[in-house]
C-alpha cells in the first residue's frame, strides 16, 4: 500500500479501498513508531545496567 494508491482511490471514488489503504498505512506508521520507541527504551535500560555495575 502506498500513499499514491490511497490518493488515487479517493479520487476515483473507491472509498472502501481508500479506507483499507489508509488503515494499512496508519498501522505501519504506528508499528514503526513503536519499534523506534522500543529501541530507545532498550538502549536506556542497557545504560542503566552498565551504570549500576560500575557502582
Amino acid at each position: 500500500m502506498s500513499i499514491d494508491n490511497l490518493i488515487n482511490n479517493v479520487k476515483n471514488g473507491e472509498n472502501v479501498k481508500a479506507q483499507k489503504d489508509f488503515d494499512s498505512l496508519m498501522a505501519q506508521k504506528v508499528t514503526d513508531a513503536l519499534d523506534a520507541k522500543k529501541i530507545e527504551l532498550a538502549s536506556t535500560m542497557q545504560d542503566r545496567v552498565a551504570a549500576k555495575e560500575e557502582e
